[in-house]
């Protein structure tokens, strides 16, 4: 019997150029300047958003705006520094838009059932231009360089929204789970908002990381989450129980079950590690723990324009950063190798 042939295949194809992509009134085209990889890059990558191909990655542009569509020229002008979030074009039309508005009674594009998302299931930012949607986009500081900005676009926005989703009473303590790419901003973020944060993480690299971030926003203590005494340390340490909440910035399912455990009584927990169903395991949680305790868990999605520019202005203020390295643009093939480095605590920036 003749062996049996599959239909389609996998290939690593050469393509030189793609067309510059056109706007329309309500975008802007960023020539990009630097561009992030993010965990979420990888999952695309390993297949879990089942994104068209051909399609060109990355949701954490900025750069300088190339040229404006006419609605957008109300905003925003050219040669004007920018970053753009991944979302674009709220349809205002699905029950998500209907129901749910932002600060100015807009749809909240994150709540869109219809919407685009760059680098996931429309063309993003590991080129020289892409397209933004104007709503969804906002200056830069001119503090903040496009190598610092790039990761803001997607981790600072992502953890950002998960600490206004948290919406921790002022000077009461908080956990971040997973010191990477997002924990490091997280830590920094609510070290500026005035609380105490203890961090934690099972990796060295992660535990160095907390503590060597800039002064007065370094983690206050830092935990190892294998540590046997590790509940109980971090419950007297924050007193009253446990922290009055967790932003679980990894993926690992362990991490995401044990954080309820360091929770105060009606304490919250913000999940934004997204472990993959296919590949990584259904989300569990202990549901004595959440019912007899009544604790709070909720999904957080990046961010939206309104906390964008929130954002930016709370970093350019305190000095918050990431630890980078960056990569040219004709080693982007090498992101997704570098990325799953063990002893990776370093955020992965291409360079235009």
């Amino acid at each position: 019997m003749a062996p049996s042939v599959p239909e389609t295949m996998r290939a690593a194809r050469l393509v030189a150029t793609v067309p510059v992509p056109s706007i329309d009134d309500n975008e802007i085209l960023i020539k990009i300047a630097a561009a992030g990889f993010c965990h979420t890059d990888y999952q695309v990558y390993q297949g879990v958003y089942h994104s068209p191909t051909p399609s060109t990655g990355c949701h954490e542009p900025v750069g300088t705006v190339a040229a404006v569509g006419k609605n957008a020229a109300h905003t925003f002008k050219l040669g004007q520094r920018v970053g753009m979030l991944l979302f674009k074009h709220a349809c205002g039309k699905c029950d998500g838009c209907r129901t749910w508005k932002d600060s100015a009674g807009n749809p909240n594009i994150r709540m869109c059932e219809a919407k685009q998302m760059a680098g996931l299931s429309h063309d993003g930012g590991f080129a020289e231009y892409a397209v933004a949607d104007a709503e969804q986009a906002a200056g830069l500081p001119d503090s903040i360089s496009f190598e610092q900005a790039a990761p803001l676009m997607c981790a600072g926005s992502t953890v950002w929204g998960a600490i206004r989703a948290a919406a921790t009473k002022a000077g009461e303590p908080v956990a971040v789970v997973g010191i990477g790419g997002l924990g490091q901003l997280c830590v920094q973020f609510l070290k500026a908002l005035g609380h105490s944060v203890v961090a934690i993480d099972n990796r060295p690299e992660g535990r160095e990381l907390a503590t060597s971030l800039p002064d007065k926003l370094r983690a206050d203590y830092v935990v190892d989450i294998d540590d046997k005494d590790a509940v109980t340390d971090i419950k007297k340490w924050a007193g009253l129980g446990g922290v009055s909440s967790v932003v679980v910035c990894t993926d690992r399912l362990f991490a995401n079950q044990w954080a309820l455990g360091i929770l105060r009584l009606r304490g919250t927990l913000v999940a934004v590690g997204l472990p993959s169903p296919e590949l990584d395991g259904l989300l569990q949680f202990d549901a004595f723990q959440l019912v007899f305790s009544e604790l709070t868990i909720k999904g957080s999605l990046v961010a939206n324009q309104g906390l964008l520019v929130e954002m930016l202005a709370l970093v350019a203020k305190y000095g918050v950063q990431s630890y980078i390295t960056t990569v040219a643009f004709d080693d982007m093939p090498k992101l997704p190798e570098m990325y799953m480095k063990p002893h990776l605590k370093i955020r992965l920036v291409m360079k235009v």
